[in-house]
């Protein structure tokens, strides 16, 4: 009978242990919405953005600049040894304190002749202006 309660009391032990240690959501995922942005052409960049991007461009970039009027994310890949890569916006979304700006970089397609000499792609997305942290990813 003893080693009955003890089995007992050992599994409830186990069982409030591994239910406190489960993976609890928080809704944080939940809460985010999406940001309106606008993908920018090169040509038309504030001209200092376009300065720093340049000075920059040969190493991965992760930045911020503003205007007054506009919060531009920057998102470079450094150089790549040849030309054909693209950069895809995978979420733009925010939550109360954060701006969350998450992008990937898709290799040449391999149907394409790439040319031989190096690349640096790089990204520019013009929001509205935000007093919030930004996080690029």
């Amino acid at each position: 009978m003893k080693k009955c309660k003890y089995l007992i009391f050992f599994f409830v032990l186990l069982a409030v242990m591994l239910s406190a240690c489960s993976a609890a959501d928080t809704g944080a995922e939940s809460e985010r919405k999406e940001v309106d942005f606008t993908v920018m052409d090169p040509r038309r960049l504030p001209e200092e953005l376009a300065g720093l991007i340049e000075e920059n461009k040969q190493n991965e970039i992760r930045m911020t600049y503003t205007d007054g009027t506009a919060l531009y994310l920057i998102r470079g890949y450094g150089e790549q040894k040849t030309g054909g890569y693209s950069i895809e916006v995978a979420g733009c979304t925010e939550d109360a304190e954060t701006v969350y700006f998450d992008t990937r970089l898709l290799g040449p397609s391999g149907q394409e002749k790439l040319p031989k000499e190096p690349s640096y792609p790089y990204l520019v997305v013009k929001v509205e202006l935000r007093d919030k942290e930004v996080l690029i990813q």
